[in-house]
């Protein structure tokens, strides 16, 4: 059961990918699907979440959702906040989550550097889709968790 939960998450994200490269633009289904299928992953889990592991979710999704949105979008909100019950089920809590964002906004950055769509005072030239770095991210904190 729990594969098939991630194997719903991974391939949500990987649409979301592909319509936010393709359109600029994800469907509010996919986060839906995607959540349910986290949600359901952390209920199915063998341990149960401590005060402070809700907490820390909590505070994250509030600040994605109140903060964060404004800066990049509500999409890549909801893909974080997917992620971070993602990570929850696996045993990650809220510095994981926070690693998380870093990463991918070091990914963005690094990529969009060696293309030279930096300006001087730190912005995109062009917008590019975040998504994509986002899942990157995501993938790759998961396998350094798991093999670490």
């Amino acid at each position: 059961m729990r594969e098939v939960l991630w194997g719903v998450i991974a391939l949500c994200l990987l649409f979301a990918c592909v319509t936010d490269c393709r359109t600029c633009r994800v469907y509010n289904f996919t986060w839906w699907i995607s959540g349910t299928a986290a949600i359901l992953l952390l209920m199915t889990g063998k341990n149960c979440l401590s005060m402070e592991d809700v907490v820390g979710l909590g505070l994250f999704v509030f600040l994605q959702m109140r903060f964060f949105s404004e800066m990049y979008g509500k999409a890549d909100c909801y893909a974080f906040c997917v992620c971070a019950l993602a990570e929850a089920a696996a045993g990650m809590g809220l510095w994981e989550y926070l690693v998380h964002m870093l990463g991918a906004f070091c990914l963005l950055a690094v990529v969009q550097a060696f293309c030279r769509n930096i300006d001087k005072r730190g912005n995109l030239k062009r917008p590019v889709p975040f998504l994509p770095y986002i899942t990157l991210a995501f993938w790759a904190l998961l396998w350094y968790h798991y093999t670490c």
